[in-house]
């Protein structure tokens, strides 16, 4: 087929987002056949993704919506920032976002969960991906994401001035939706997290019983030199100082070290008057 028509190269670019030339060949190749054409970009969409695979992922961006019904948050992770700060990157970023406030990947999770969602192209978040790395030829992936509703209490965000990251705090009690010290709480909070990346568990009974045995034994481990006598109580102290490090309401508060994340939060209930606590948070980073 020796020329094609101007109309179905503009469709097939429509549907993909590739170049013009790219679209034209691919008619060509395909004999005019739109469908086919389509499919075999595709498919050089998922050649291109699987070869650039294993490339460090350096760069991203993070996109975040708040209302007062929700807020939602999602990473989408890259190799460079002239790739980050492109508009075919931001733009599948904010379709992304979309879906994730729709909430059709659920509250929160990893982005694999995110491959099969639709966006409001009509394509999967996983086949507009393909196609993307298709056109700017790097290595992009879906990294974490959540999308909270107040329920009763209150949602609060923190996204960094570099759009790197963000941290969602929601937290529960009478009285807490509109309340202006316990709005400051979880502003504050969702900073105090960003800044606290080692943090893994809201309190220890939420921490992996796994990781706390792995750090049971390397910190027994450490004390072998020690006299016999001492090294339980050594061993449990280390652990303990390691807790502390990792437990979010055992971390000193960012505004006032002199008190503890949990001793903050209850001083604001007692202040408003309310059984204020935090019933989760999300850390959604494209960079650390």
């Amino acid at each position: 087929m020796g020329s094609i028509d101007a109309k179905l190269v503009g469709e097939l670019r429509k549907r993909t987002g590739l170049p013009m030339m790219i679209c034209k060949r691919a008619l060509i190749e395909a004999d005019g056949d739109l469908e086919l054409a389509a499919e075999n970009l595709r498919k050089l969409g998922l050649k291109t993704a699987e070869k650039v695979a294993g490339r460090t992922l350096k760069d991203g961006l993070v996109f975040l919506d708040a209302d007062d019904e929700q807020t939602a948050a999602v990473a989408v992770l890259c190799e460079t920032d002239f790739v980050a700060n492109s508009e075919d990157f931001r733009a599948f970023g904010r379709a992304l976002l979309q879906a994730v406030a729709s909430g059709a990947a659920g509250e929160s999770g990893e982005g694999e969960a995110l491959n099969d969602v639709q966006l409001s192209t009509g394509s999967t978040a996983r086949g507009a991906l393909e196609d993307l790395i298709a056109r700017i030829r790097e290595n992009i992936a879906l990294g974490p994401y959540a999308c909270f509703k107040p329920n009763g209490g209150s949602v609060s965000h923190y996204l960094h001035h570099d759009s790197k990251k963000a941290l969602l705090v929601q937290l529960d009690g009478d009285g807490v939706r509109g309340n202006a010290a316990a709005e400051t709480l979880g502003k504050d909070l969702a900073m105090h997290l960003t800044f606290h990346s080692a943090t893994k568990a809201l309190s220890r009974d939420d921490l992996d019983p796994d990781w706390v045995a792995k750090e049971r034994e390397i910190f027994a481990a450490q004390v072998q030199d020690q006299p016999e006598e001492r090294r339980e109580a050594i061993a449990k102290g280390k652990l303990n100082k390691r807790l502390k490090e990792v437990v979010l309401l055992e971390q000193p508060f960012v505004r006032d070290e002199k008190q503890s994340v949990q001793q903050r939060i209850e001083a604001v209930a007692k202040e408003i008057g309310s059984d204020l606590k935090v019933r989760r948070y999300a850390r959604i980073a494209a960079k650390e």
